[in-house]
This record gives structure tokens, sequence and C-alpha cells, in this order.
């Protein structure tokens, strides 16, 4: 607990100094929505904002710090505290008494693994209730604050990835837009092409079908040259992908997780690229709770390498880089998988094994 409170009141205080605007507009922008008669994305929980300045900004932190940063943090507390606990008693000299008593080693990790196994359990509950639910009013507000801007007339933009698209007007019920223009841009930042229709229907398997668009191709290698127009064309483009849906419906990411199954179960024909960001999201958020145990297996190696002199250093600075490279690791699987390059449903699970099978190599090689 001092470790997560500690590393929590860090990330507040970064919070508060570079998201201080956002923070203190969260009141406002519920008034906003109350006053619109915004309707909120279904099955999304909505919470109205405390009456105070004060206790809005507190409540937007909360609701950042839970749904941005809790599911990383209490693996890394996890990992803080096994690490503190194992280099002050090697410090203190407790584990050479212990060695000395004829006490195995595992006599003294078992107890902690034991406590951590506990806490991952109890982290599990958490993520489906708490940490989800501030996840999808964290969305919801996203959401609805993209449209905040050109509420008057109906029109939002939508920015994810390479493609900027500009939609006049959405209709859930039909899953249609109008008046839209979408820019689509190169590796460099530059626009490679620009379409523009006047209605899309948008498929259940989130590709967007547009019968009559008038498209201009752009040579990104020479911005001096004329546009190649084309009119009346049909194109079908894979949005979903970057979340092109998300105007019409809530993200099945934020389902919980046995939902989220019976989804990808029940949905198998959805665009593949689809598939492979649900499948990867699924099997992350299974395997993230599973990372209290993980991390505190990592500390004892580096922990237990701490001895009455107190030299700390080396074996700290070897900690944080194995952190910073199981995070990269982690990563650029993901988004591997997502490009398609590796199984979505592997490499959380093969990042997990990497760090077990390497800190169990490392404690084999302790002379205890």
């Amino acid at each position: 607990m001092t470790a997560l409170v500690a590393v929590f009141l860090i990330i507040a205080t970064v919070e508060l100094v570079l998201n201080f605007d956002d923070l203190s507009s969260f009141e406002s922008f519920e008034a906003l929505e109350a006053s619109q008669s915004i309707e909120p994305l279904p099955s999304v929980a909505t919470s109205s904002a405390p009456p105070s300045l004060f206790l809005a900004i507190a409540y937007a932190l909360w609701i950042r710090l839970t749904s941005y940063y809790l599911t990383d943090v209490i693996p890394i507390a996890s990992f803080l505290a096994v690490f503190i606990t194992f280099s002050w008693a090697g410090r203190r000299m407790e584990l050479v008494a212990v060695a000395a008593g004829g006490i195995r080693l595992g006599r003294i990790i078992i107890p902690v693994i034991l406590t951590s196994i506990i806490l991952s359990l109890a982290t599990a509950v958490l993520h489906e209730t708490l940490i989800l639910e501030n996840q999808q009013i964290s969305a919801n507000r996203r959401a609805e604050s993209h449209r905040q801007p050109n509420f008057g007339r109906k029109a939002f933009w939508h920015h994810r990835g390479r493609t900027i698209t500009n939609i006049a007007f959405a209709d859930a019920g039909s899953r249609t837009l109008h008046d839209v223009e979408i820019f689509e841009r190169g590796p460099t930042g530059t626009i490679v092409r620009v379409i523009r229709t006047k209605f899309v229907q948008i498929t259940t398997r989130g590709v967007w079908t547009i019968n009559d668009a008038s498209v201009w191709t752009f040579d990104p290698a020479d911005p001096t040259a004329q546009p190649n127009l084309e009119t009346h064309v049909s194109v079908a483009l894979n949005l979903d992908a970057v979340g092109g849906d998300a105007m019409l419906q809530p993200d099945p990411a934020m389902l919980a997780l046995s939902d989220l199954r019976h989804y990808l179960a029940a949905n198998p024909g959805d665009h593949p690229a689809t598939l492979r960001r649900l499948h990867g999201l699924y099997h992350a958020r299974l395997a993230s709770p599973i990372l209290v145990v993980v991390f505190a297996w990592l500390a004892l190696p580096f922990a237990l390498r701490i001895d009455e002199r107190g030299r700390f250093g080396r074996p700290a600075a070897a900690a944080i880089a194995t952190l910073g490279a199981f995070f990269l690791l982690q990563n650029a699987g993901a988004t591997l998988a997502l490009r398609d390059f590796a199984p979505p449903g592997v490499t959380p699970w093969l990042a997990i094994a990497m760090v077990v099978v390497g800190s169990s190599i490392a404690l084999r090689q302790l002379k205890y």
C-alpha cells in the first residue's frame, strides 16, 4: 500500500501540472452535457460531477488515475514492495541470519508469492469493477467531447491514425454518415487522398461503404503536381481498425471480460483487423492481474543481491532496465499482433513467460 500510494501521488502531481485545464473543465463539461441533453453511449456508466470546482478536479483526477494508470501501477507497486522488503532485509543482514540458521530461501519467498497471488485475485476483481467502470466513463466523455465544439451544427471531426474525417451528421439508428470528407495522410504526413461523398453506409463489420464519391489523389513525391480527380467512385474503407465505428456505438473493448469473450465468439465474421485488436485486448486484460505475481517474482533476484554494504544502485538500475524492456516487448508485441505479424493472443503471455523463466534462472544462480 505504501508503494501504491507513493506511485499514485507522483502520477497525480504530474497530471495536475500537465493536464490541469482538462481536469478543471470536467465539471463544465458535465454541465454542458446535461444542458445539451447528449445521449450517453449505450451500456456505458455515467456519473454526475461534484458541485464544487475542487471536488470536480479531484473527481476528474480519480477517473483519470484509475482508468489510465491503475492497471500498470498495481504490478509496479508489487515490484517495489518486494524489492524494498528484501533489499532492506539484506542490508540489515537478516538474510545472512536466515541462511546461518539453516532456513532455505524458499521458506521466506513462498509467503511473499502467496500474498502476491491473493493481491492478483483482488486486482482481477478490481479490473472488472472499478477500473472498467471508470474506463467506460472516460471513454464516454472522450466520445462526447469530440462532438462538443461543433454540436450546434451537428458536425464533428474524427481523427485516428493517418485518417482525418469531417462528418456533418451521424445517424446511429441507420448506421449512416452524411456529407463526409475523408483525408488520408501518407507516411510523411502529407495528404495522399481526399474522398468526398454525400452518404456513407457503415456495415456491422465496421466497413465504410461509399457508392458515389469524388476522389482526389495526390502525388506525395511532387507537391506541385496536379491531383488526379475521379468522380462517381465506389469505395470500401475499413476504418473500424482505427476506431471508425466509434461515433455509432461503444467500443466492444469496454465490455466486461465475459461479455467480450461472448462477443468474439458470436461475431466471427467481423473484419480481421477488428478481431485482431479485440483478441489482443482480451488477452492483455486477462494477463494484466497476473503481472502482480510476475513482477513480485521479478523483483526477487535483484533485491536478494543487496548485502550489508547496502549498494543497491546497480541492482536497482538493472531492475528498472528489465521493467522497461518488459513493457517495450509487451507494446511491440501488441503492435505486431495488430499488424498481423504475430498471433494476437500469444504476445502478452510470451512476455510473461520470458520474465518468469529469466527470474527463475537468476534465482537459481544466487548463493543461498
